[in-house]
């Protein structure tokens, strides 16, 4: 009989810490309760499943797919997210101080300025709160040439060479549309940012669109800098394609390599992914 309810017993405990595990600080988190969905987030996938974790290994879990993300619970213990419990002696926020590192590369000077007008994402909602821009471009400037930019993605300086200052400067698309609008400020702004380095006549610009996307892109109010409107400027294209066709090249690369590999036909296999195509694309821009 006490064989018998110690089994009984094993058995209840062993469900329980199944469905559920204490956290680091102790909380319990019942794992058979539904992931909570934000407004308008649908369930598309809910499955059990083996992740192949690098520190602990296999571990069984259960993956929720909704339309919004992945979200993966651990039903045997904790990831090593939870677990790590290493401490650090400094502030992660502070650790990376934007000011500190435009000095160190010789920012502000008497060519370029950091400006605050991104301080509250107003202006750009995906660039960061500060900028380096041209010294002669002022706020007002920025926000006409903002309007004529992709998501109001204006040139701002990313990087300057340490001797003959020479720029990369990056943005996105010029809103051209199909009638081919043009924009007085951009085209000044750009001569300005053209006129930081005297040891260069033209500004050369990189596409890293396929020319055919650039003119594509038309058709949905973008386009490119047409050497009608930006006399002292020139345009390259790069021939990158986008991130849609890198993943499915990238999915084809996976299939002829897992779960088989048909060695009989690899060279043709791997040349039909074109994913070679797309790395030398991206390394010899």
């Amino acid at each position: 009989m006490a064989s018998a309810s110690t089994s009984k017993y094993n058995s209840h405990s062993l469900e329980n810490e199944s469905i559920k595990r204490s956290s680091r600080d102790g909380v319990n988190q019942d794992l058979t309760e539904a992931v909570p969905r934000l407004p308008g987030e649908t369930l598309i996938t809910d499955k059990e499943v083996i992740y192949i974790c690098p520190f602990n290994g296999p571990i069984k879990g259960r993956v929720y797919i909704t339309n919004y993300r992945l979200y993966l619970r651990s039903l045997e213990t904790p990831l090593f997210a939870f677990l790590n419990e290493e401490k650090f002696n400094v502030d992660g926020w502070t650790v990376y101080n934007p000011v500190e590192e435009y000095r160190r590369q010789g920012l502000p000077n008497h060519h370029w300025r950091i400006t605050f007008i991104n301080k509250c994402y107003e202006l750009c909602d995906t660039y960061p709160a500060l900028l380096v821009v041209p010294y002669r471009a002022s706020d007002d400037d920025l926000r006409r040439v903002a309007t004529f930019r992709s998501r109001n993605r204006i040139p701002v300086l990313s990087w300057i060479h340490p001797e003959n200052k020479t720029v990369i400067v990056r943005c996105s698309q010029p809103l051209v549309g199909m009638s081919g609008k043009r924009n007085k400020d951009d085209e000044k702004y750009l001569d300005v940012i053209r006129e930081t380095n005297k040891q260069i006549s033209k500004l050369t610009i990189y596409d890293a669109r396929p020319s055919v996307n650039a003119v594509a892109n038309k058709a949905t109010g973008g386009g490119y800098e047409s050497d009608d409107a930006y006399h002292n400027a020139e345009l390259f294209f790069l021939d990158i394609h986008n991130i849609h066709v890198m993943r499915e090249s990238l999915k084809k690369v996976k299939d002829i390599v897992y779960p088989n590999v048909e060695e009989s036909h690899w060279l043709s296999s791997l040349e039909s992914t074109h994913w070679l195509e797309h790395i030398k694309a991206s390394i010899f821009c």
